[in-house]
């Protein structure tokens, strides 16, 4: 038999609910010291149910429950702070965030850095600056937070460090490689593109489209095969015009 878990007052956010029997919700926490946590909220679809307006996401908690196994008790919810008013982009950004930490995170194995990246990611979201910077970066930092780190550094080859005015080949798991000739293609990079990544710049339209394009190359490779559902929705209801 599994031993009992009893956690008091973590910080957390819900990423995700359905729901359970006939008047509960299993909800998916992101959590600051424990990651990924699924619990039962008993009661949380009766019309009148206490927490019911709180269990939603980008809303700041704090919470505790009751655990034996991989299913646990929620036994006490609080706000800690606003929730994030998002719409629009915003909203269709926190709920790809969401996704891809549901997809990525190990449930149970505490990653505080995740939750770091996506606390500032919702934070930056809601100053209303535009979504591609934020999520470009929280993309980044993610990987970084997961053990899978870009090499935006040096090159793969010689340790040399990278050039802005050099065209870089990146094999992903590995680094830049330099093109011997300039050349155009997914996997080119100009070297001031991964350098403004590296340093968190993004600041103009090229260095965000490189970013992305390196980006979403890695995540695909720790995603496999299954698309993702918020980009499925985007495309479903704005068409090509609208990405994350």
């Amino acid at each position: 038999m599994s031993q009992r878990e009893a956690v008091q007052l973590e910080s957390g956010y819900v990423l995700h609910h359905r729901a359970y029997q006939n008047t509960s919700r299993i909800i998916d926490f992101l959590t600051e010291n424990h990651g990924l946590v699924s619990l039962v909220a008993q009661g949380a679809r009766r019309p009148k149910a206490a927490h019911r307006a709180v269990l939603q996401p980008f809303v700041p908690l704090v919470f505790s429950w009751v655990r034996r196994g991989e299913l646990g008790k929620l036994t006490h919810l609080e706000s800690q702070a606003q929730a994030f008013d998002f719409a629009g982009k915003q909203l269709m950004a926190g709920f790809y965030l969401n996704e891809l930490l549901l997809r990525l995170l190990a449930r149970g194995d505490p990653n505080p850095e995740a939750f770091s990246c996506y606390s500032r990611c919702l934070t930056e979201l809601a100053v209303g600056r535009g979504v591609e910077r934020p999520l470009r970066l929280f993309e980044f930092q993610l990987l970084k937070a997961l053990g899978y780190a870009l090499n935006l550094d040096h090159e793969v080859d010689n340790g040399l460090s990278i050039q802005p005015e050099t065209y870089y080949f990146f094999e992903l798991e590995r680094g830049p490689v330099v093109c011997q000739e300039r050349t155009e293609g997914a996997d080119v990079f100009f070297g001031r593109d991964l350098i403004a990544l590296r340093e968190g710049i993004l600041d103009d339209k090229k260095s965000l489209e490189a970013a992305k394009r390196l980006l979403q190359r890695a995540l695909r490779l720790y995603l496999g095969e299954r698309p993702l559902r918020t980009r499925m929705v985007l495309s479903e209801l704005f068409g090509r015009g609208l990405e994350l």
